[in-house]
């Protein structure tokens, strides 16, 4: 029995360790700047769009098309929670609120990141690629 708690504890030491540093790798991929795309069936339409995740801070800007300044769109801040299957960037403190809330990381490597959200029961999917 005294080995069985021996071996249960160590395990729980190393999951927690585990887990700890699959967030931390997760916050270093999300800690960039992702060209938002526009998923449509009209792949003519020029529309640009990034957000840029630094520190905490989340903020998206958009290309005016006449002047070609970035204007900020929304800004506000995040989190990273990581479990053993699922990744959420926990978005707050955004004026459109729409974007705030837990969006679900579905894909996330070094070129690709696909997001969802569904806040109150509205679906947002939002799939960038490194800027």
């Amino acid at each position: 029995m005294k080995k069985f708690l021996n071996v249960l504890g160590v395990a729980f030491v190393l999951s927690v360790f585990i887990l700890a540093s699959c967030q931390k790798k997760q916050e270093d991929r999300v800690a960039e700047t992702w060209r938002l795309i526009r998923v449509s069936v009209d792949s003519t339409v020029t529309w640009y769009e990034l957000w840029q995740f630094d520190g905490q801070n989340v903020q998206m800007v958009t290309r005016d098309p006449n002047s070609q300044n970035l204007d900020t769109v929304g800004s506000g801040t995040y989190t990273i929670e990581t479990g053993l299957s699922k990744t959420f960037i926990n978005m707050k403190d955004f004026t459109a609120t729409h974007f705030n809330g837990n969006w679900e990381v579905l894909k996330l490597n070094k070129e690709i990141m696909v997001i969802l959200n569904t806040t109150d029961g509205v679906w947002l999917y939002r799939e960038f690629v490194k800027e």
